[in-house]
């Protein structure tokens, strides 16, 4: 009947209850399962931390891997401190040769897809010098 699946206002509720029970660590590890396309193991992931049944869990990882999903913010706000920003660990990570990790991690803080991630990477230099 329908070429687009509709969520109904149940799965809705649904879906935010669950979203409220993930915390920005689960979000992490659920990113990081997608990226080494282990995707069922991450809808699974889902429904064992949530209880939510698989359609729900489904639709959730999807929301993630699309990245239609933003991790809950806790109270204490988030500080970047000097030396710890996303690029200068990501430059370690290549520097130390591994790639993989590093487009993980672009992936898991970012929501960027793994080819976007990966460019991401590949453009930065070994050193952090501008070129002037």
């Amino acid at each position: 009947m329908g070429w687009f699946k509709r969520r109904t206002e149940a799965d809705n509720v649904a879906l935010a209850g669950a979203r409220e029970q993930l915390t920005s660590d689960d979000v992490d590890q659920i990113r990081f399962l997608l990226t080494t396309k282990k995707t069922v193991f991450a809808v699974k992931y889902v429904m064992d931390r949530t209880g939510i049944e698989l359609k729900h869990a489904r639709d959730l990882v999807e929301d993630i891997r699309l990245g239609r999903y933003v991790p809950p913010v806790g109270d204490t706000p988030v500080l970047r401190r000097p030396g710890t920003n996303l690029a200068e660990r990501t430059r370690a990570l290549k520097a130390a040769g591994e790639l993989h990790q590093a487009t993980a991690l672009v992936v898991s803080e970012t929501g960027m897809t793994e080819v976007e991630a990966g460019l991401f990477v590949g453009a930065l230099r070994a050193d952090n010098r501008q070129d002037s």
